[in-house]
């Protein structure tokens, strides 16, 4: 019997000789404990009926978990239907194959071992909280501001402070979170709403995040004061602010052509610090300009662009990745990773769907994504 044999056979609970076929003797054999347990346990896997049980939960279960239309998640829970049981013939099979061709098997059978051990990184997408300017109307800023631009506060959802900015009619065309949009961030909520193909939740993030003990290894944000403000809180109620500091990624704002020919003007990363946010400094934004001239399609590219480079930034898998963005990034920036085509013409119809602290989970590696549920869903 070979070492692989051998292996192969502790690890299914059972001592040498005790599975050969051709083994005919008297004499009782008498395993270890932890093996007989080992075994015990995996033979509750191979039971028919748990398996069943197992299928038919899969046959209804949200196509969301994967992001498929439904017309697709048809087609791969009919594959099911070609599974067939694991009966202790078809294990007595599978070891007597491995005796004829071992040297095959073993390398197949090791690498599809490797391949369901291997770590594998989250894409954790969240779009920012309630913005003012969306709430009150674009009247907000003149309500708000005299004309030496010192704030007043006229409503108790309009921040108590505001960061200062060196030119302070900035905040026109790059507003503030509402107080309730920063609270909602840290806090701990649950309002669920789908869309499509995709599984968005909407929920107060930084605590409910940090209970289910997700770990946040880089927080990358687009340079509009709502999302950093969003990112900030989120990495705050995690418990993570002085730990994983904020890179800012022109790349990660909305589309051109929906700002009337004006691209706003961020605050600086000199003025972002001045204001407390920790701002990863030594980071080289991977967009270095936008334009007011680009499509919605153009956007998509865009998007997966930047996307694709800053995961080529990160080689090593295990880990996760917080992307805080806009309504339409949920959209845009896993549109191309799961390998679907952009849809510029409903992009949209798809951006007013999503509510403010929306997300979605991709899990993968390099080439090959695909959507998780939504680890929140079961928090309230």
């Amino acid at each position: 019997m070979s070492t692989f044999q051998k292996l192969l056979n502790r690890f299914l609970g059972q001592v040498d000789g005790s599975y050969d076929p051709n083994f005919d003797s008297k004499e009782p054999i008498h395993p270890n404990p932890s093996a007989i347990k080992r075994s015990q346990s995996l033979s509750k896997v191979v039971n028919p009926t748990r398996r069943q049980r197992s299928i038919d939960a899969l046959r209804t279960a949200s196509c969301l978990s994967c992001g498929l239309r439904e017309r697709d998640r048809q087609l791969s829970t009919n594959d099911i239907d070609t599974l067939v049981p694991i009966t202790a013939k078809h294990e007595y099979n599978f070891e007597r194959k491995l005796s004829v061709d071992n040297n095959n098997n073993e390398n197949s059978l090791s690498q599809q071992v490797r391949q369901k051990r291997r770590a594998k990184t989250k894409l954790v997408i969240i779009r920012h909280a309630e913005r003012v300017d969306a709430l009150f109307g674009e009247a907000w800023f003149h309500q708000a501001f005299d004309q030496s631009g010192n704030y007043r506060r006229f409503h108790t959802n309009l921040p108590a402070t505001l960061p200062y900015r060196q030119c302070f009619q900035d905040y026109i065309y790059d507003p503030p979170l509402t107080e309730l949009g920063l609270i909602r961030s840290y806090r701990t909520g649950v309002d669920k709403t789908t869309n499509d193909s995709y599984l968005y939740y909407s929920i107060y993030l930084g605590e409910a995040l940090c209970r289910t003990g997700l770990r946040i290894d880089y927080c990358y944000s687009s340079p509009s004061l709502r999302c950093i403000q969003t990112a900030d809180a989120i990495l705050d109620g995690m418990k993570l602010r002085t730990l994983i500091p904020i890179r800012i990624e022109l790349g990660l704002f909305e589309c051109g052509i929906w700002h009337k020919d004006i691209i706003p003007h961020f605050m600086s990363i000199n003025e972002l610090i001045l204001n407390r946010f920790n701002i990863e400094t030594s980071y080289n934004s991977v967009q270095k300009s936008l334009s007011t001239e680009e499509t919605e399609f153009d956007y998509y590219e865009r998007s997966h662009l930047v996307m694709r480079q800053i995961l080529s930034k990160h080689d090593t898998n295990d880990m996760t990745i917080l992307f805080i963005g806009h309504a339409p990034s949920l959209e845009t920036l896993t549109r191309q990773l799961i390998g679907a085509e952009p849809r510029p013409n409903e992009l949209i119809q798809i951006a007013q769907k999503i509510n403010y602290l929306s997300l979605t989970i991709l899990e993968g590696q390099r080439h090959s994504w695909t959507f998780v549920d939504a680890i929140l869903a079961k928090q309230t």
